[in-house]
């Protein structure tokens, strides 16, 4: 390992598209999207041909008060009731996330 090897962060705060469109789309205080809010990501593709950035976005402290290490994306296939927001980024930034628990 070189001296700039490093592993990606698995959990990253939220950014770009989605913390404009979790403000202003679903009313989440800017307060809330920097103190508790993370993500996970990763590349996909829509319509069968567009490159986007998937994303699930959660609440660091309910996976904290469960227990629960975050590995990466399929953390959340097994705890599906952790995700509070699903969707994307495409590749012009624009964020497209649906509710996905209160």
């Amino acid at each position: 390992m070189g001296l700039f090897s490093r592993k990606p962060k698995v959990i990253k705060e939220i950014y770009g598209g989605a913390w404009g469109h979790l403000v202003q789309e679903h009313g989440i205080t800017v307060d809330i999207l920097g103190k508790d809010m993370r993500c996970v990501d990763k590349p996909g593709v829509i319509n069968g041909s567009m490159p986007v950035t998937l994303l699930r976005v959660f609440r660091l402290s309910e996976v904290e008060k469960k227990g629960i290490t975050v590995t990466g994306w399929e953390t959340f296939d097994q705890y599906p009731e952790l995700i509070l927001f699903e969707g994307y980024i495409n590749p012009k930034n624009v964020a497209h996330l649906e509710r996905k628990k209160a």
